[in-house]
């Protein structure tokens, strides 16, 4: 994505989290944004949406047909990008529009990566221990299971990383020595 998508792309997510930032059923939003996001990747929309060889109605067509949001502030954000023949931008928009909403509400997404699955436990402990590094609040915790990494985590919150892996650590001795 260049510059000036880029640009568009937070105009769109930061005009929409102004709108919804007070809304009481603001996370119902970001959790139908997810759905929509989850549609888009797992439909393989994005590559229609990115080709060169699909009309820009085509496109517009396509995404309508997924749009299922029972709220209208993001049926206006995607009939928006749309009308203004940016389809392609949907997805980056979407994500965008959430990244928002959290940086409104100082609460975000933990994405936890292990060999194993956490228990409810080692989740709160995980929880406090986020929210108590990066002065934030974690709405939610995503798990992601990953055998290389050869025991521990590594969390992922607000673009900033907790590596707390068997992996890194072993990178780390091995260049002391």
């Amino acid at each position: 994505m260049n510059a000036r998508e880029n640009a568009l792309v937070q105009k769109y997510a930061l005009s929409f989290a102004e709108k919804v930032s007070d809304h009481e059923e603001i996370w119902e939003m970001y959790d139908q944004i997810s759905a929509l996001i989850s549609i888009i990747h797992d439909s393989k929309l994005n590559r229609l949406l990115l080709s060169a060889t699909v009309s820009k109605e085509e496109k517009a067509e396509f995404v309508r047909t997924v749009r299922q949001s029972s709220f209208w502030q993001i049926n206006d954000l995607i009939e928006d990008v749309i009308r203004d023949g940016h389809a392609d931008l949907l997805l980056e928009t979407l994500e965008r529009a959430q990244l928002q909403i959290s940086k409104f509400k100082n609460e975000f997404e933990a994405h936890v990566v292990s060999v194993y699955p956490l228990t409810e436990e080692q989740k709160e402990r995980l929880r406090r221990l986020v929210e108590t590094r990066f002065s934030l609040r974690v709405r939610s915790i995503v798990e992601e299971l990953n055998n290389t990494l050869m025991g521990g985590f590594i969390v992922t919150v607000n673009h900033k990383v907790i590596d707390a892996s068997v992996r890194s650590q072993l990178n780390d001795v091995k260049k002391k020595l």
